[in-house]
């Protein structure tokens, strides 16, 4: 034990929270590659919600293939910028306790929701509950940072 108080503990998480978004923006730019090639991820699988293999769907519906290629890319570019930009919030505005990145950070749990939302219980929801638990986390511990109580006199 480092003999620390539970305030200077405290203390401790809150000025090192913002280094869970950072990490959370640097999932998002490590994972955007993929996305941005124009090859989505194999899962979920077209065979679960239409009963045909993407060789089928592609035989029934010419160029759809190209179509599903561009909003995989639409998607990687989603999650280039919104990792970039989460990086950089984290590292600047959150980090230095500025009230404004501790409010527009909200919309990093509120993609991990909406994201949830949208799985239907399909692949992946593990980790965007996961990521809503730990990203609601980086936003809570450091609430007295943001919002300090003042000394009434």
């Amino acid at each position: 034990m480092t003999g620390l108080s539970a305030a200077a503990l405290e203390d401790r998480w809150q000025r090192r929270a913002w280094i869970v978004l950072f990490v959370t923006g640097a999932l998002a730019v490590i994972a955007a590659p993929i996305n941005l090639l124009g090859k989505p991820p194999n899962p979920p699988s077209p065979e679960s919600s239409t009963g045909l293999t993407p060789q089928e769907i592609a035989a029934r519906i010419p160029g759809i293939d190209d179509y599903i290629s561009s909003i995989s890319r639409q998607l990687g570019n989603f999650m280039l910028a919104f990792g970039v930009l989460l990086m950089g919030v984290a590292a600047g505005p959150f980090r230095r306790g500025e009230r404004w990145a501790w409010n527009i950070s909200w919309s990093v749990p509120l993609v991990f929701l909406i994201q949830l939302l949208n799985s239907r219980g399909g692949w992946g929801w593990q980790f965007d509950l996961g990521g809503l638990a730990v990203v609601l986390g980086g936003l809570l511990v450091p609430y007295r940072r943001f919002f300090p109580k003042h000394a009434r006199g």
